[in-house]
């Protein structure tokens, strides 16, 4: 189950670096999609896979191993 206070801070946290994050739970498994909101977004902003990875199993409160992330431009 995510931690929803987390899952919020989370999605302003990003919002405010021109980030949306998607998030579903599925078997076990949950989806984070994170694209571009603002055409202004800050491209450095985004820590590299693993450590964002890492950040995201603590603030929802999921194995790191559960988590399907996928970055803008990648496809879904």
């Amino acid at each position: 189950m995510i931690d929803a206070a987390g899952l919020e801070a989370m999605r302003t946290t990003l919002a405010a670096d021109g980030y949306a994050l998607e998030v579903s739970e599925n078997d076990g498994r949950v989806a984070v999609r994170i694209s571009v909101a603002d055409p202004q977004a800050c491209e450095d902003c985004l820590a590299p896979e693993p450590i964002m990875r890492a950040i995201l199993h603590k603030s929802l409160g999921v194995p790191e191993s559960s988590i399907e992330l996928t970055y803008p431009n990648q496809p879904r």
